[in-house]
């Protein structure tokens, strides 16, 4: 006898696919503000990473004490903590009293301004202190994606977001395979609600790479689907070793599972991305601390060579850039 096909599902996951596209298209607006004597690697870091890959994604850099347009309000503000304290206090507090998160960014805790805030806005208010500009990055990205309910467009934007976002996309969904997978009230209903969800995820995860909806979607979810079958198998087959505990296998493989195929398109963005050499190994993240050190001036900490040596090289001004892949280095 064959089986209905499940149109609410296919219904629910097209849907699902024109919701990610247009979170990953939704504007997103972000100020930063410098302070006097802010650490300079920390600035660097944070406006080379801050360079939107879509016109959606709409950066204002500023001195701590410039005027801010008062048009449209941002989804979050960074300010980079320096000399200004009293500035810096009173942009932190306008913009925590508006509703919108505030991080501030210091090499230690004890260089950033105390603000005085109302009780019930104090989860607004972030510290973020990193002596390594390299360290800093990543938690930035993880502080957007929690603070705002913009993760899609953030990640779409600004590849540092994307781990984060991802992340969260796929606990969540994994959880709720696993939940799913461990109580099922009509036999049969998990196979069809767990592959909906993975489906729904792999669109998620798509847009938050920028990846749009087009036939290669189609092949993704006919992969997905035909991984939930193989991970059903496997639950079936386990169960049938331990009888009685077949809804702890069913759990486990929904996570597993859920976890796996999202492992599977991550490496594949990552790979088109350059995030990944060809024989799969992940490119690494991090620099060297030498990538974000001052340009010495001509002649500094030259050594003395022989006679015949060719004459040293002036350095040329460094800083810091965002690779294709999220990484941060060193740009000449």
């Amino acid at each position: 006898m064959s089986r209905k096909i499940p149109w609410g599902k296919i219904l629910e996951v097209a849907g699902a696919g024109k919701d990610a596209r247009d979170g990953s298209s939704q504007t997103v607006r972000l100020w930063v503000r410098i302070s006097s004597d802010a650490p300079r690697g920390l600035v660097l870091a944070i406006k080379e990473a801050l360079v939107a890959r879509e016109a959606s994604g709409i950066v204002d850099v500023r001195p701590i004490g410039a005027t801010a347009p008062d048009d449209v309000a941002p989804d979050a503000v960074i300010v980079v903590c320096g000399g200004q304290v009293s500035a810096e206090a009173a942009v932190t507090r306008n913009a925590v009293l508006r509703g919108v998160p505030v991080a501030l960014v210091a090499e230690s805790a004890v260089e950033v301004p105390d603000v005085d805030l109302p009780e019930e806005a104090a989860h607004l208010l972030e510290v973020l202190a990193c002596a390594d500009a390299l360290a800093l990055v990543p938690r930035l990205g993880a502080w957007l994606v929690d603070a705002t309910d913009k993760g899609l467009a953030l990640a779409a934007n600004f590849p540092f977001c994307r781990p984060a976002e991802v992340d969260s996309l796929v606990r969540r969904c994994a959880m709720e395979n696993a939940a799913v997978g461990a109580v099922t009230l009509i036999p049969g209903s998990d196979m069809a609600v767990m592959t909906a969800n993975q489906a729904k995820l792999a669109l998620d995860i798509a847009a938050a790479y920028g990846r749009g909806l087009d036939l290669s979607r189609a092949l993704e979810l006919a992969g997905v689907v035909g991984a939930g079958f193989g991970y059903r198998a496997l639950a079936r087959a386990a169960s049938r070793v331990v009888p009685g505990l077949d809804w702890v296998f069913k759990g486990a493989m929904g996570y597993a599972g859920t976890v796996a195929t999202a492992r599977a398109l991550r490496v594949r963005f990552d790979f088109e991305d350059g995030s990944l050499r060809p024989h799969g190994e992940e490119v690494s993240r991090k620099a060297p601390p030498r990538h974000l050190e001052l340009p010495k001036k001509a002649g500094e900490g030259i050594k003395p060579g022989p006679r015949h040596a060719r004459a040293p090289r002036t350095t040329a001004p460094a800083y810091v850039v965002l690779c294709p892949d999220g990484s941060v280095g060193r740009g000449e």
